[in-house]
């Protein structure tokens, strides 16, 4: 089924063609992109046919050669003897390269492998890899020009794939011997695509678990308890309870398939008729129990239909309560908060809904969506695929019960009430589980989510995790980072919860991120002008920001600027500009400010900008002349001399020399505090206790003097100290990390903790 729906958006959207047709050499009509102009005819070796899966022995008889001067097209599951077909065929094409090995030369090769996280990443070993990673690598090599994009909303997998990959191993299909080719990290680049602000994602389900953060906005109220799942429906299916199949079902499944014909007769008001509605009840994976919940769920819908229908029974009340005291008050609460304009989100009054309902109801049915094809053994028969495109025109109004086939990848169509009770451990599959991500034009304030309190409260988290990890992207890509060169991490669960198998996960480690009481600066600088100039406009945005200072010339053996009082959201922002080459944290660190801002920490700072007076000797090295350059905050500005570090130079970094690798003196990291004698008479326990007491972090910002580098940069070079406060009963969280590969060799840092 996802196959075929897959095939089909190919077809309107790249194609143009109806691919059933081109493969019976049928002159259809032009969809989709076809109704424009082109002189470039595409060919496909599928079709949106059921069974229009890759075939050989159509291939041949298409006889369309994969080296011609047009597009060929391929929609194909991830499937061992399809795979298997695919290549066989291709190496038809291919002949030795020097080295031996099999290869098709000049015709480039593109493998958008969509839900790339499922099945494709190998959780075997590096010697013994499982059958789908294995064939989609060969498939790969067997071209000698070949790209690869990994396309998923769940990508925790991805992300711990290995580096390494045994150049020489090789596999046998169909008697044929095939190199396996680099397994399928993504190296070269991730890219997170920001919907539009009317997508319903995990954040506007179930907020973000932040509390206090008033940016992030408040989840839809469209999440309903099912707490009365038991005895129906235990909370754990096992060898003890499976065969005890469920003899009824629980109130709040039935208030559920109330909601689900409300829903169907108020879109109907809103012009909505000929649109799809589904209704996804996803509790078990069994066939047995899927087949079982169909079976009672179409029992009630069957005598839903008939109260409505004699206008007889307590249905109609229900349902008019269920109308007043839940549907009329979030569609008028999501219409004042909704975060986009959506014109046919308007309140209607109970008649104008009654006079709907039978016309709603008459045309639900239920299917039970499973692989299950022998009827005989089952309860109830309307197992059908859901082809909402058999309806167009008409729409399809469907409750769909099912576990794995309604589980990932495919779109319910109109998807409005879920019902969902199915646990699991993993990150992966709880987001990929929850079907009611998507856009709901005209309908979102109908949309409702029937669940645990356990399970949204793991929603939630998950939530958060997946936001920081997509912030993240942003910060890498901002910093022109590959993924192989930038700390990839992901937050972990304190409870039960994993990110993924643990079998796709064997060479991550586990960091405890705190910065409690800690100070971190940068010992290493890109010597490169891009990264020179990206790190000065980040200074720029920041000081763009900032009010008047608390006081904006020379303050003793350091000319300074500070600020006090600083609301962390800047911090934040900065340190997402920052490239901190890999030598300076910046992107854990703002992960860790905005998860302590969660608990009401960190909310506010100092900031400082350390110039170089005129009138003192450097401390590391000086100048005969000291550049001034000019900087600017929100109400002023001043001229100052960019202070000066002895940096050596090592390709394109720079290091700061000195036995510590430091940029801070004491001085400079107590620049906010009242001491009761100079920085440098007290010792670093006194410090770290004063500055516990102030409670204050301190942001120090050094616009150091470029002509230490011999590249004549025209502004300055960045360096950055940011000093913690010690946090008692701070909550440390724990991160899963892919090992990265350090650019530290050179670099030895200090022992000092001070400057750890």
């Amino acid at each position: 089924t996802l196959r075929k729906q897959t095939q089909e958006r190919i077809d309107e959207g790249f194609i143009g063609r109806n691919s059933a047709e081109l493969i019976r050499r049928v002159n259809g009509q032009t969809i989709g992109v076809g109704k424009f102009a082109s002189d470039v005819a595409i060919y496909s070796y599928t079709s949106s046919d059921e069974n229009g899966d890759f075939n050989r022995a159509t291939a041949t008889r298409l006889n369309v050669p994969i080296n011609g001067g047009n597009p060929t097209v391929l929609v194909i599951k991830k499937n061992k003897s399809i795979l298997e077909n695919l290549i066989l065929w291709l190496a038809q094409s291919a002949r030795q390269d020097s080295e031996g090995d099999r290869k098709i030369f000049d015709v480039p090769v593109l493998v958008i492998d969509d839900e790339a996280d499922s099945a494709s990443v190998n959780s075997g070993t590096e010697e013994d890899v499982r059958t789908i990673n294995r064939y989609i690598r060969v498939l790969l090599n067997l071209f000698d020009r070949n790209a690869f994009i990994g396309y998923t909303a769940t990508p925790y997998a991805n992300l711990f794939i290995p580096s390494s990959w045994n150049r020489e191993l090789r596999t046998t299909i169909g008697g044929e011997s095939f190199k396996i080719g680099e397994d399928l990290f993504p190296r070269d680049f991730i890219v997170s695509i920001h919907p539009p602000n009317n997508y319903i994602g995990a954040t506007e389900v179930f907020g973000h678990g932040e509390a206090g953060n008033e940016e992030l906005p408040d989840p839809l109220p469209i999440i309903r308890g099912a707490l009365d799942q038991e005895p129906h429906f235990p909370a754990h299916i096992n060898k003890e309870n499976r065969d005890h199949l469920p003899e009824g079902l629980p109130a709040s499944l039935k208030r559920a398939i109330q909601s689900f014909i409300l829903t169907c007769a108020i879109r109907r008001l809103r012009g909505q008729t000929a649109k799809h509605n589904s209704m996804l009840v996803h509790v078990a994976l069994r066939v047995a129990w899927i087949d079982r919940i169909a079976r009672l769920v179409n029992e009630v819908l069957h005598d839903y239909r008939n109260q409505i229908q004699l206008n007889a029974g307590p249905l109609l009340r229900d349902l008019e309560q269920l109308f007043d005291e839940d549907f009329d008050r979030t569609t008028k609460s999501v219409v004042e908060n909704l975060r986009y304009q959506d014109p046919a989100i308007k309140p209607t009054t109970w008649e104008a809904v009654r006079a709907e309902l039978y016309a709603a109801v008459n045309k639900i049915e239920v299917r039970s969506v499973h692989g299950q094809q022998n009827l005989r053994t089952l309860e109830y028969r309307n197992v059908q695929e859901l082809n909402y495109e058999e309806y167009e025109g008409s729409g399809l109004s469907v409750i769909a019960v099912g576990g794995n086939k309604l589980a990932r990848g495919l779109t319910l169509e109109g998807l409005s009430v879920s019902y969902y009770l199915r646990t699991t451990r993993m990150y992966d599959s709880l987001m990929q589980m929850g079907r009611w991500f998507g856009y709901r034009p005209g309908y979102v304030d109908l949309c409702r989510l029937y669940t645990t309190p356990e399970l949204q409260l793991w929603y939630e988290h998950v939530a958060m995790a997946s936001d920081e990890m997509r912030a993240d992207f942003d910060v890498m890509s901002s910093q022109n980072k590959t993924p192989a060169q930038f700390q990839i991490k992901v937050m972990k669960h304190p409870g039960m919860l994993m990110i993924t198998a643990a079998a796709k996960m064997k060479g991550h480690e586990t960091l405890e991120l705190s910065y409690s009481g800690q100070l971190k600066q940068t010992y290493a600088f890109s010597d490169k002008s891009e990264d020179v100039a990206n790190n000065y406009r980040a200074l720029q945005m920041l000081l763009g920001q900032l009010p008047e200072p608390v006081h904006p010339s020379s303050d003793g053996p350091v000319n300074s600027i500070l600020w006090r009082g600083i609301d962390a959201c800047h911090v934040v922002d900065f340190l997402a500009s920052y490239n901190g080459l890999g030598f300076f944290p910046s992107e854990s660190m703002r992960g860790y400010v905005l998860q302590q801002n969660g608990s009401g920490l960190l909310t506010h700072w100092n900031v400082a900008l350390v110039l170089n007076s005129r009138n003192q000797h450097n401390h590391r090295i000086r100048f005969r002349d000291v550049r001034p350059h000019e900087f600017k905050w929100s109400t002023g500005s001043i001229s100052g001399g960019m202070p000066a570090r002895s940096l050596q130079k090592k390709g394109d970094v720079l290091i700061v020399g000195g036995s510590k690798n430091a940029i801070l003196d004491k001085r400079a990291r107590t620049i906010d505090l009242d001491l009761p004698s100079p920085a440098e008479s007290i010792s670093e326990q006194e410090l770290r206790a004063i500055r516990k007491n102030a409670g204050v972090p301190l942001l120090v910002i050094l616009p150091l003097d470029p002509r230490v580098s011999g590249a004549e940069h025209a502004v300055p070079i960045v360096g950055v100290g940011i000093q913690f406060p010690e946090i008692d009963g701070e909550v440390a969280y724990e991160y899963a990390v892919r090992p990265m590969a350090g650019m530290e060799d050179d670099v030895q840092e200090s022992d000092d903790p001070a400057d750890a």
